[in-house]
């Protein structure tokens, strides 16, 4: 699943982690190792879906009730893996962010989308409304909003096709990409 979600970034031209990692002269393993660890890090009680045994798609979801606390970066960065001297900087821009904005989510039960990835090749075919829609269902039937945070307004776009709407909007301080807090009506 960490490779499906890496693939999926990385082939989608994921806008943040070409912020992150400009200037690496290994941006690409560096991208690759950030994205994976969108998965690697997460809870184990996360539900985590893929569409098929070829993962054209995958997702992953937190439960109501299950928050960051269990998260473990098994592959955390450090100073030396950077030979540009304002990735930490972007890195921990991109962190307080996403922080500030997880904060805002609340303490309510909800359904928070972590991750929804679709590999190159599988994009417009319906893998994900597979992976999301059943988790929308669920959520309005037990009366519970469902939330996500993502990075950019494309993305945005077409999670509102979904019943999503922006709540909140944060710019990454020194830079132009900004990242969306999104929440379903219960």
């Amino acid at each position: 699943m960490a490779e499906a979600s890496a693939e999926a970034f990385m082939g989608n031209d994921d806008p943040i982690g070409r912020f992150l990692f400009d200037g690496e002269p290994n941006h690409i393993f560096l991208k690759k190792r950030f994205f994976r660890s969108l998965v690697t890090s997460c809870s184990p009680k996360a539900l985590r879906q893929a569409s098929s045994e070829k993962m054209e798609a995958v997702a992953i979801w937190f439960q109501p009730g299950l928050g960051h606390g269990e998260d473990v970066d098994a592959d955390p960065f450090r100073p030396e893996d950077f030979s540009n001297p304002e990735t930490l900087s972007r890195l921990a821009a991109v962190g307080g962010v996403i922080e500030e904005l997880t904060e805002s989510l609340g303490n309510e039960p909800q359904w928070y989308l972590h991750l929804a990835a679709v590999r190159p090749g599988f994009m417009n075919q319906g893998y994900s409304s597979r992976l999301v829609r059943p988790v929308l269902e669920k959520a309005r039937a037990e009366g519970l909003p469902c939330t996500l945070i993502t990075q950019s307004m494309e993305n945005a776009r077409k999670y509102a096709h979904w019943g999503f709407r922006v709540e909140r909007e944060m710019p990454v301080p020194g830079s132009s990409e900004r990242f969306y807090l999104m929440r379903t009506d219960a």
